[in-house]
């Protein structure tokens, strides 16, 4: 197998379809040739990349991604000038672990002294173990996991870190800013509408968020939005536009998307943000979101479509947070 480029990039994974969807990525220029064989069908091996992925860290790291090839080892550690995969967060050793094929062409993971440990499926490793396709490797505090990705997948990822680099989006959440709704909004909209399609919105709103900030620290706080944002970048289609409206509010604009299937994918990011392991941001932390969706009616004024999703979102902190309530 040719070896493909090992790429640092930042944020998510989705099948060319979408609306059912994966997540992904690192926001620097590295570029690193790595290879592993995996012992995958040939078919597999011809039609899928193997990829590493970060799905659960620091903002900073989360949803980075590197793609394999063969014969080569892959160090995973903080140190840029001896890493091929670099992690930023404090609990990554500077030479953390290595990856590596062995002699039958089956990917090893091995710990390299670190210092918090190396652990695959949560089994912490004394001795080089093997790593198959689906497997969660923990490198201290940051969870990665190897996967099989198809071309549209990767290049997905790909167009989602450029988008994440973008001038002009929010700098902590890296989503797009208020502007947003004044320079493109109007003109999706006119589109959507002469192609005689439906849009909807989204307007998401992390639960108890002051909480969070009172009882961890505006720092805490940050990372919860940073990492938010990873995971909804990581779902959405590349055409839908996630917008930060301010604190944790956020906006999300799905053209093409009739009430109840954005409500589908509302409910999905929903379940993703309450699954996340968010105790690797700090301990017994637990972060929901309750989100309002509206599909834009015929003629109706942008303000007044966003109105009816805001109030969605209030329904659906009214009646227990954690859920999706349907405008009207």
């Amino acid at each position: 197998m040719s070896s493909p480029r090992l790429r640092s990039s930042w944020s998510s994974g989705v099948p060319s379809d979408r609306h059912s969807q994966s997540a992904p990525p690192r926001l620097d220029d590295t570029e690193v040739t790595v290879k592993i064989a995996l012992t995958s069908p040939r078919e597999d091996r011809t039609e899928r990349v193997p990829t590493l992925k970060v799905v659960a860290g620091p903002g900073r790291d989360m949803l980075g991604f590197w793609t394999l090839g063969a014969d080569e080892r892959l160090v995973v550690g903080r140190d840029e000038r001896e890493a091929g995969v670099v992690l930023s967060d404090a609990t990554v050793s500077k030479r953390h672990a290595a990856l590596f094929t062995d002699d039958t062409g089956s990917v090893v993971v091995d710990d390299l002294d670190s210092t918090n440990g190396t652990s695959v499926n949560g089994v912490p490793i004394t001795h080089p173990t093997p790593l198959h396709p689906g497997d969660n490797l923990e490198v201290g505090g940051v969870l990665l996991r190897l996967e099989l990705l198809t071309a549209d997948e990767l290049n997905h990822l790909g167009r989602v870190a450029r988008r994440l680099a973008e001038a002009g989006s929010d700098p902590l959440t890296r989503l797009r800013t208020r502007r947003f709704l004044e320079d493109e909004l109007p003109d999706l909209v006119r589109k959507c509408r002469k192609s005689d399609l439906p849009v909807s919105c989204a307007f998401l709103d992390l639960d108890r968020f002051k909480a969070i900030n009172d009882l961890y620290g505006h720092g805490v706080g940050d990372e919860v939005l940073a990492r938010t944002s990873r995971i909804l970048l990581g779902d959405v289609r590349d055409e839908d536009a996630c917008v930060r409206l301010g604190g944790e509010e956020i906006l999300l604009f799905l053209p093409g998307s009739s009430l109840a299937a954005a409500a589908g994918v509302a409910d999905r990011l929903r379940r993703r943000i309450a699954d996340h392991d968010w105790y690797r941001t700090a301990p017994d932390l637990h972060v929901t979101a309750s989100l309002g969706v509206a599909e834009m009616r015929r003629d109706e004024s942008i303000e007044e479509w966003i109105r009816r999703a805001d109030q969605a979102m209030y329904r659906a902190k009214s009646t227990g947070r954690n859920r999706v309530c349907r405008a009207d």
